[in-house]
């Protein structure tokens, strides 16, 4: 399979998260009235799924490193097929919040062993790129799912979404069966669970993941703190229309992959030490106008531009931290993207029901998420992150 393919299908399988989270959120209002509850316990199925993404992630890290990459992800996507088509028929609200946490369960192996494949296949500064390629593509799933939603809801029920999900699935499996193994045998683990827990200690043991990774969390954390709220910012706030939502979102989705295409050409130029820093630095400039203009209930216009600006700067500050932590770890790739992916995860599920949960204006939620995430990320650069730790290399 020629590599532009391959990356082609490794940006598919990462897209398994923005899939399974933005497609039905034009659905919340008619999910909602189906099961006669409310957006805000709808929330609760997003939170399932981002804590299945986040805790699947742990699993399969260590198992591809032992198995390979291609049996796991076959494992996991058919997983992800069978619960997405029980979704469609759940009976009650507690089944289809359970389905979607194992639906991520499964659809979790797509996003650790994509990262795993390319760091198998790249290294230093090459991997960042390769990993800001990725982004871009994977970033172009917010702007088609939510239209994809839109255009299913308004001809069909919502659970018609979730068919889509799994004829998706059946795609990526498809490609995956053809692609090649990229780990081989001699490079394969071996580790049992201990073995896998020792090897899980080693790489939080090592410096620059620590950081790097937090700071990549911190991203993600941002940025589900957009996702999970921004039904109710615009819809519930602004008034925005199901269509005219689903547009606000794909337009702002493209503006995440402009930041990382843009991240990827700056990098023939600069550091990703030194990108990482500038991101977050823009990153929390941003967030802090986005809450200064829900504060004093600024135009939808208005509160649109910074909002835009903070998305690019997430891409940048994703695709830079994720490439320097997994960059010390060739013989471990898939564990140390297990950590990150989940640590990403787990921080953007906490995030998004924690902010959501408080009794503020939404726009007010999610500046306030986002400038918080901003403020953590910028102490970890001050305090943690020095040049020395993106050595040996230009990277």
């Amino acid at each position: 399979m020629p590599r532009i393919r391959l990356l082609l299908l490794l940006a598919a399988l990462t897209a398994f998260g923005p899939m399974s989270l933005d497609l039905y959120l034009p659905a919340f209002p008619e999910i909602a009235a189906n099961f006669g509850t409310d957006t805000g316990s709808v929330q609760l199925t997003m939170s399932a799924c981002l804590i299945g993404l986040g805790a699947g992630q742990v699993l399969w890290g260590p198992i591809s490193d032992r198995f390979g990459r291609k049996r796991p992800l076959i494992v996991g996507l058919v997983i992800f097929i069978v619960a997405s088509l029980l979704i469609a028929v759940a009976p009650s609200f507690l089944a289809l919040v359970l389905l979607r946490l194992v639906q991520a369960l499964g659809g979790s192996a797509g996003i650790v062993i994509a990262r795993a494949i390319v760091r198998d296949m790249y290294s230093g500064v090459q991997l960042a790129r390769a990993m800001s390629a990725i982004v871009t593509v994977f970033a172009l799933a917010p702007v088609v799912a939510p239209l994809i939603g839109s255009g299913i809801i308004a001809v069909a029920s919502w659970h018609w979404m979730f068919v889509f999900l799994a004829v998706f699935a059946v795609i990526c499996l498809v490609g995956v069966c053809l692609m090649p193994e990229t780990l081989p045998a001699h490079r394969r683990s071996g580790h049992n669970v201990a073995g896998a827990l020792r090897q899980y200690r080693t790489i939080i043991a090592n410096r620059q993941f620590r950081y790097a990774a937090a700071v990549a969390a911190l991203g993600s954390t941002a940025l589900y703190t957009y996702i999970s709220l921004s039904p109710a910012v615009f819809i519930d706030s602004y008034g925005v229309s199901e269509g005219g939502f689903a547009l606000i979102f794909a337009g702002l989705s493209l503006c995440f992959a402009f930041g990382a295409q843009l991240n990827m050409r700056l990098l023939k130029h600069q550091r990703v030490i030194t990108l990482l820093r500038s991101s977050v630095a823009v990153q929390l400039v941003a967030s802090i106008v986005v809450l200064t203009c829900a504060l004093v209930s600024a135009s939808l216009p208005i509160f649109l531009v910074p909002l835009l600006i903070a998305l690019m700067t997430v891409a940048g500050v994703n695709s830079n931290g994720i490439a320097l932590s997994l960059d010390p770890f060739p013989m471990a790739a898939a564990s140390a993207a297990a950590l990150v992916g989940g640590l990403q995860q787990t921080m953007g599920a906490v995030a998004s029901a924690a902010f959501s949960g408080l009794t503020l204006p939404p726009p007010v939620e999610m500046g306030l998420g986002m400038t918080v995430a901003g403020l953590l990320s910028v102490t970890l650069i001050a305090l943690s992150l020095r040049p020395r730790c993106t050595r040996p290399g230009r990277r």
